[in-house]
Formats: structure tokens, sequence, C-alpha cells
């Protein structure tokens, strides 16, 4: 008996790291959204950081575990914790900040993260039944909570004619757009130098922000998912370009009877 639990640990054991990590990942909401509900910002902040770290770890250690054991209900317990800690989470933190003092207008803005994090994970949990990709379709709900947070803490740098957080309804509804849209974002890169240009340089942006945005949150966070989120744009807009070049070298190749 002992022998048989100590296998099925053997196989299991990356499945349970990763719904571990999800349910961490879920409390970080949580309290995040009770600490922004009672004014304490910055903690729901760090709060909104760890949730990332959580989410991005339960998805390695799912790509660990043994293909089809307990990968359906990860995915599925995983969209629902990311649509508390990257939808709920960053519309109360944007709400208790800023939008309560717009009305209605800014409770419906307070809402978009949340719509628009269940519709981009519900599309990704499609997606994912269809098959992997290389990029993402779409801002990820992660990385749009954390340009959020990344404003939120740039602001006090800003001039005070734009400070005072009267953009923060700008960032929020951009990176809304951007979630539902379908422009190509990398997916976290894979740790190891050895696996390409591209993904060694992501991997030394994602640790350069692992280090320093826990010391200097204000100077550092805010410019790298800027940089982020500017290279899902100017990919998807090479993206068309591309293929409108391929297509005319395919219908001249065609043309010329070659």
């Amino acid at each position: 008996m002992e022998r048989a639990l100590l296998r099925a640990w053997e196989v299991d054991r990356w499945s349970v790291l990763a719904d571990v990590c999800t349910a961490l990942n879920m409390l970080c909401g949580f309290l995040g959204i009770l600490s922004a509900a009672h004014g304490a910002w910055e903690r729901a902040l760090w709060l909104a950081f760890l949730a990332a770290i959580f989410d991005g770890l339960d998805g390695k250690f799912a790509r660990l575990a043994r293909p089809g054991k307990g990968s359906d209900f990860g995915l599925q317990l995983d969209s629902l914790s990311d649509v508390v800690s990257f939808g709920v989470l960053p519309g109360v933190l944007s709400y208790e900040i800023f939008l309560k003092q717009m009305g209605v207008a800014g409770a419906v803005l307070g809402f978009m993260p949340v719509l628009c994090s269940g519709l981009r994970l519900a599309r990704f949990n499609v997606l994912s039944a269809a098959g992997s990709s290389q990029f993402y379709v779409g801002l990820p709900a992660p990385m749009a909570t954390l340009t959020v947070c990344a404003f939120i803490w740039l602001d006090p740098l800003l001039p005070s004619a734009v400070a005072r957080f009267r953009l923060l309804p700008l960032v929020l509804a951009a990176v809304c757009l951007l979630m539902v849209s379908r422009l190509p974002y990398d997916k976290m890169p894979a740790l190891a130098f050895n696996r390409g240009a591209a993904n060694s340089r992501n991997l030394a942006i994602f640790l350069f922000g692992l280090v320093t945005i826990p010391f200097f949150p204000r100077y550092v966070f805010f410019p790298l998912m800027t940089v982020y989120i500017v290279a899902g744009l100017v990919r998807g807009l090479r993206a068309p370009g591309r293929k409108a070049h391929a297509r005319r070298e395919k219908e001249q190749y065609e043309k010329d009877g070659l």
C-alpha cells in the first residue's frame, strides 16, 4: 500500500504542486481584494504581484505533470483562480483608488476587468483544447493586472498635471481591450538559455524584472510592462504585412509558372 502511494506521488506530484500554486494564487487574489476594500492599496499591489508568480509556477508544474493526468481539472481551476486574482482584484482596486469618484461610469469600468478576463480565459480554454500555439492570443490576464498595478505604483512620479490617477481609467480600458484582442503575446519563457535567441532574451528580461521589481517597483515595473505590451502590438501589426507579402510571392510564383 505504501509503495503504491509512493508511486502515485511520483506520477502526480507535479499536478499536485500545480494545484497548490493555483490555490495560493486564488488566496492572494482574495486577500488582495480584502486589502483594497480596506484601503491597504500597496498590500493589494504586492498580493497581485505574488498571485502572478504563483500563476506562472502552476503553469510550469502543470507542464511537468504526466500528460492527461488532472490537466483538465487544473486548467479549469486555474481559470477560476485567475478571474479572482486578475479580474476581480484589479477591478476592486481601481474602483477603490479612483473609479468610485466617477459614479456609475466608474462602477461599469471597474467591472470591465472581471468581464474581459473571463472572456479571455474562456477563449484560452477553448484554444488549449484545440492544441498549443507559439503565442498567447490577446494580452494575458495576469499581465493586464500587472500593468494596472505598475501604473498605480508609477503615478506619484508623474507630473502633477496628470497625477492623482487621472489616467488610470484609460490604462484600465486599454488593457481590457487588449485582453479580448487577437494580438499575439509571448508566453512565459522556458527557464533555460539554450532554447533559442528569443527565449534567452525574454528570460533575461523576466529575471531582470523578478529581481528589480521588489526593490524598485515605481521605476522599473511600468516600463517593463510597456515593453511587453508594445511588443505584442508590433508583432500583431507586422503579421498581416508578412502574410500579404507571402501571398504576393505565391501569386507571382504561380504567374511565372515556376
